[in-house]
Order: C-alpha cells, then structure tokens, then sequence
C-alpha cells in the first residue's frame, strides 16, 4: 500500500540486570515475577534502568512500615508506566516480537484453525 509506513520490528527485550541492592523480600519477588511477565520480555536496557528504580522506591516504602496513600500510588503510577511501556511502543508503530516460537502452541493453533474450519463446514 502506497504511503504506509512498514512498522519497525523489535526483537526479544535486553537481558534483567541485577537488582544490584539489598531488597526487602516483597521487592526481590516483584523483581524476579518482573523477569517473567509478557511486558518484561520486551524491556529495554532503559526499562530494565526504570523499573530498577521503581524498585528502589517500594523497598523504601516497604521498609518504612507506614507509607502513605500517595506514596504508595506514586509507586503503583510507576509500575503502571513500565507495564504500558510497550503498549505505548505499539502505537509508535513498534511491533514486538516474542521470543522463538513454541512448537507445541503453533500445533495447538493449528489443531483450533482445522477445528474452526470442520465446524464452518457442517
């Protein structure tokens, strides 16, 4: 099609640095689930940087044992940022792509696409 722009295709995210500081539990669960979330495959060097630091700040709050509402939702603001983070990349025209496909879920998506062809059939 004349006049639109192919997307730009980025792969797999950077690796997780360290959390590089001593964290409170609570955090260094959030960091590791962090690694294992969908947005997290996608991360940047400068998202993993962000995210890093957003973790600095709920360690703190953690461990301060009484944070307040607004501090809190400033955290929760933050976290929210990194998990749109790639959202926002696909409406920059960013399409994201996962890691190396899985053989069994392409069988399994090709085992529904037969399934939704006999039943259109009948």
């Amino acid at each position: 099609m004349v006049g639109v722009a192919e997307p730009t295709v980025a792969g797999p995210g950077d690796e997780q640095p360290p959390l590089a500081f001593d964290a409170h539990e609570l955090v260094t669960d959030l960091w590791a689930a962090l690694a294992q979330s969908v947005e997290g495959q996608f991360f940047s060097t400068t998202d993993w940087q962000r995210a890093r630091l957003e973790m600095w700040h709920a360690d703190k709050l953690v461990r301060s044992g009484q944070p307040t509402a607004n501090q809190w939702a400033a955290v929760q603001r933050g976290l929210d940022e990194l998990l749109i983070s790639p959202a926002v990349k696909r409406r920059a025209g960013i399409e994201l792509r996962k890691h190396a496909a899985d053989a069994d879920e392409l069988e399994a998506v090709s085992l529904v696409g037969k399934y939704q062809q006999v039943l259109k059939s009948v």
